[in-house]
């Protein structure tokens, strides 16, 4: 399994306009994928403006499935609420479930 970590840093102000459309135009993208398990959206303590969108995959060949044409299409739907985020990558080594 293979985690997806991007870290958007989205105003407070906006932030509920954003995690609707975030929902409405990724996540609804993304479970329609191949290989996607799930999504979640943490809030980092420190700064409440570091939001982290956490994405599971079964394996990095799904993921990387996607093309970038599709990712363009699909950041067009965040219209002005577009965030270029930053990316890591990690990998599960151990799942309790």
């Amino acid at each position: 399994m293979v985690i997806e970590f991007l870290t958007f840093i989205v105003p407070t102000s906006v932030q509920n306009q954003w995690k609707a459309l975030d929902e409405a135009v990724w996540t609804r993208f993304l479970e329609k994928q191949e290989g996607f398990v799930r999504k979640e959206l943490w809030q980092s303590p420190d700064n409440p403006e570091k939001l982290h969108a956490v994405i599971w995959w079964r394996d990095k060949d799904s993921w990387k499935a996607i093309s970038d044409e599709q990712i363009g299409i699909v950041d067009m739907g965040m219209g002005d609420y577009l965030i270029e985020p930053e990316m890591r990558e990690f990998l599960v080594i151990t799942d309790s479930e």
